[in-house]
């Protein structure tokens, strides 16, 4: 056991240490003799001692061997993690650790990112879908379980085709097919869910290819266009109303006689003007009154408009309102056939046709998709913006760091990224819960902002983390000491930290704005490292980083 470089020891069934080895004595610092005389489940962190203890126990009489994992007590820093491997010796137990402390760190860290991006996806109002070449369903953000009726915890995996109606299966399968070949392709969807109106979406499938050119999987981007089909849907029946009327002769025709001046229109016209046949309207004089003051010019400048009909070949097509005897307004299409003899016009020959359902429907087409464009820009901007401080997000930093790499919001002459971090801020949750956290993160991110002048960018980083970026910064000093000033201000009592409040520690990194080769994850890094440095001298402090001097 003394040749072991892992930490190892053997406990009597009692559980008293028997003995122990140099590794554990290093790890734990303490004295050797001081751990001998301690209990096995001693050695182990607090919090874990009931779940090692309830494994040992677990252990069957024809077992000789389990294993646990856990964070082992040390006197150092952090709590490290390990397995905990037990072995049954006769009337002992030999246990050895293995330390995967920073196998869990990575683990914690990738779960973290993944859940991220889970979270970035759920914003989105459109259904986004991972499917494997096979047609099976991967990953589904919460729009597309709401449409489908496929809980969120489902585990996913079904077949993606067979949750859709059943009509649209062939259109489907197409489509993946395409995809399947490395292609983009779509189709239109629909989805239903008992109980409530069937909803439309326009499928759009994007293939994510391997390296080799061979499809891994296929993202299904499927947008709701049911507002937009519910309006093209009231347009086409105006259209087919306008086909029946046409077919039954509820189209209004008129004849003009352009030389004498002399309009003969048929009964369907007078009614579609809401006038009375027996009072004919004999002239363009006299039709006049009968349009909407605004659009009087445009509807009866006969000589000019025959002019440039015959100039450009085209038909005769204008649309304009008709005033009825009762004050409502209609809107009305006219169209006609010119007639000419040596490039002058003689008559015109047309119809009038009652367009005002259709008009209607138009203009709510376009308020339904002014509606949709207001909604995307209400989400991207809620996309952007911590929920906990009300701060820029994550992902607002990322787009603000590239546009700075890029050179597309730059200032001045130098830029500084600072990296800060509240201080013990896990005893901070344990001693006062997590509700007081979340509003100590809210006022730390208040003071930060207050901080900030107008050109710099404040957001969170994540967790207790935050990240500042400074344009046209000469010297970062006096911006550094107003954050830690404003942060002493705040006043928010910490009994587990040396000081007895809040404080933060700030690594800040400054370059020059024409720094080539800038990127994101470098200057995240330059500030970490700084940071780093800060918490290494004690905390609460600033470390600045001088880039390219």
């Amino acid at each position: 056991m003394s040749a072991l470089q892992i930490p190892a020891c053997c406990f009597d069934q009692a559980g008293d240490v028997i003995s122990i080895n140099d590794a554990w004595v290093t790890y734990a610092g303490l004295s050797g003799e001081a751990l001998s005389q301690r209990q096995w489940i001693e050695l182990i962190e607090a919090e874990h001692r009931y779940d090692a203890l309830s494994a040992l126990r677990a252990v069957p009489a024809f077992s000789d061997r389990t294993e646990i994992k856990c964070r082992l007590d040390t006197r150092h820093a952090e709590a490290r993690w390990f397995v905990v491997h037990l072995h049954r010796l006769d009337a002992a137990w030999l246990c050895t650790c293995t330390d995967i402390h920073d196998l869990m760190a990575n683990t914690r860290e990738l779960e973290h990112r993944a859940s991220m991006q889970t979270d970035m996806l759920n914003v989105s109002v459109d259904c986004i879908k991972l499917i494997a070449p096979n047609g099976t369903l991967l990953h589904m953000n919460r729009a597309g379980c709401l449409a489908l009726g496929v809980g969120e915890d489902s585990g996913f995996g079904m077949p993606w085709l067979p949750l859709l109606p059943e009509d649209i299966w062939v259109q489907g399968e197409a489509a993946l097919n395409i995809a399947r070949t490395g292609q983009f392709s779509r189709f239109p969807g629909r989805s239903v869910v008992p109980g409530q109106p069937p909803q439309y979406w326009d499928n759009m499938l994007t293939p994510i290819l391997s390296a080799t050119g061979n499809t891994t999987a296929i993202m299904c981007v499927s947008r709701e266009v049911t507002r937009e089909r519910a309006a093209l849907d009231s347009v086409q029946r105006s259209e087919e109303r306008l086909a029946i009327a046409a077919r039954v002769g509820g189209l209004g025709v008129w004849d003009y006689d352009i030389a004498l001046d002399v309009l003969h229109c048929d009964e369907n016209w007078y009614r579609i003007v809401g006038r009375d046949p027996n009072t004919p309207i004999v002239s363009i004089d006299a039709f006049r009154p009968l349009i909407h003051p605004d659009d009087v010019d445009k509807a009866t400048e006969v000589e000019k408009t025959a002019k440039e009909l015959i100039a450009s070949g085209q038909d005769y097509g204008i649309e304009f309102r008709v005033v009825r005897p009762s004050g409502e307004i209609r809107w009305v299409r006219s169209v006609a056939y010119l007639q000419q003899e040596d490039g002058v016009a003689r008559r015109a020959v047309g119809f009038m046709v009652d367009i005002t359902d259709a008009r209607r429907a138009e203009l709510a087409l376009r308020d339904e998709n002014r509606l949709l464009e207001d909604e995307k820009a209400s989400w991207r901007r809620q996309s952007l913006e911590d929920s906990l401080t009300g701060i820029a997000n994550r992902r607002h930093l990322n787009e603000a760091l590239d546009r700075i790499c890029r050179g597309e919001a730059r200032s001045g002459t130098r830029i500084g990224i600072t990296l800060i971090d509240i201080d013990y801020f896990k005893r901070y949750n344990d001693r006062y819960g997590h509700p007081a956290g979340d509003r100590a993160l809210r006022l730390v991110a208040t003071a930060l902002q207050a901080c900030c002048r107008q050109s710099d960018f404040v957001a969170r980083y994540g967790g207790e983390e935050f990240m500042i970026v400074w344009q046209d910064i000469k010297n970062p000093v006096p911006l550094l000491e107003s954050v830690g000033n404003a942060i002493r201000r705040l006043d928010i009592a910490h009994d587990a930290s040396p000081t007895g409040q809040i404080t933060v520690s700030c690594g800040c990194a400054v370059f020059d704005a024409t720094h080539p080769n800038l990127s994101a994850a470098w200057l995240i890094q330059q500030s970490d490292e700084a940071l780093y440095e800060a918490k290494s001298l004690g905390r609460n402090r600033y470390v600045v980083r001088e880039i390219g001097r």
